[in-house]
């Protein structure tokens, strides 16, 4: 059975809802009434973000995006959590909001009903550009288990990620075409228990998917009682990356993390930021224009490590169709966008 994706009621898109209030001026102005707005409200933009979990990378850049917004446009961008990665997607292509982060390793298979989507298709987002760093699978053991290899965790009691998070299907994709598929006990905890599970000997090992270094495995590692696992073996046996060209192969140096005086080698992908279909092309072209300026890259690339990526270039990896609005200003900027798909090309 293919993956379903979260079922919500309706809602009202803020930046459709611009339009409604400004019919109701319109309307007022009809029937003789006087209708006293400020000007910056009347011309003020508002759109929704859709975040991952309340605590999670993607909300908390998000907010960090919002207030940028706030303080160099007249675009009000309002936050909205969910309960992880996944919950998001499906909110975001239900049409439940505006903007959001995402991975093409989700979208792509969404497309063509592919994978975990196998029999549904879902291709009501589109790309607005490169915004998250590199976003590395992290494979954590604890000494005790025994686990030298990803191999090892056959038997063992393995957490591929909280249920509903795009680490839950990235890692169990992975798995899968590993060969390890069915051959742990998958345990279902969240990303605040994995820690405090290994070291109490409820869990054998863990994958989260984050930035380098990410809060998780730093605050692990300083305990002293984990092991980081090399798949590079893996990644060139399976040919993932080849079926997966969105995906590249990363090293973690040495000395990333406390006590950890080794390199593992995994795969990660980039973060990007993405948009209802619906949404007009002017929002969009407002929206990337306001985030990609010189004073927006710079506050939250400096505020947070994970944007790190906005300051580079935002076509960079991208295969899936751009939104028009972002098309449009990506070709202004002089980018080359041959590269990238359109929606007819899928």
């Amino acid at each position: 059975m293919g993956f379903d994706l979260f079922k919500t009621g309706p809602r009202v898109s803020p930046s459709r809802g611009i339009k409604l209030r400004n019919g109701l001026l319109a309307g007022a102005a009809i029937l003789g009434f006087t209708v006293l707005v400020p000007l910056s409200a009347a011309a003020e933009t508002q759109v929704s973000f859709i975040g991952g979990g309340a605590k999670g990378a993607w909300t908390r850049a998000l907010t960090a995006m919002s207030e940028c917004l706030r303080q160099n446009s007249d675009i009000k961008a309002t936050v909205t959590p969910t309960q992880g990665g996944m919950d998001a997607f499906g909110k975001l292509q239900a049409d439940k909001g505006d903007f959001g982060f995402t991975y093409q390793s989700v979208l792509f298979p969404a497309w063509d009903g592919s994978g975990r989507f196998k029999g549904k298709t879902y291709q009501n987002l589109r790309v607005v550009g490169v915004a998250e760093r590199l976003a590395v699978t992290h494979w954590v053991v604890s000494k005790s288990s025994g686990i030298k290899s990803l191999a090892d965790i056959k038997g063992k009691k393995f957490a591929p990620g909280p249920i509903g998070t795009v680490t839950r299907g990235i890692v169990t994709s992975f798995l899968e075409a590993a060969g390890l598929g069915g051959k742990f006990d998958v345990a279902n905890v969240s990303s605040s228990e994995m820690n405090s599970y290994l070291k109490d000997g409820k869990l054998d090992g863990w994958a989260w998917i984050g930035g380098v270094p990410t809060p998780a495995a730093t605050e692990i590692a300083v305990s002293g009682r984990a092991r980081f696992i090399d798949i590079g073996k893996e990644l060139d046996s399976t040919g993932f990356l080849k079926k997966n060209p969105f995906f590249v192969k990363v090293t973690i140096p040495a000395g990333s993390y406390p006590g950890i005086d080794y390199p593992t080698t995994s795969f990660g992908q980039n973060g990007v930021f993405v948009a209802q279909k619906t949404v007009s092309d002017d929002v969009v072209y407002k929206v990337a224009k306001a985030l990609w300026s010189d004073k927006c890259v710079s506050y939250l690339s400096k505020n947070l490590k994970s944007l790190a990526a906005m300051k580079d270039s935002p076509l960079s990896g991208i295969a899936f169709p751009l939104h028009p609005g972002a098309a449009k200003l990506w070709k202004e900027k002089g980018l080359d966008t041959s590269k990238v798909r359109t929606p007819d090309q899928m």
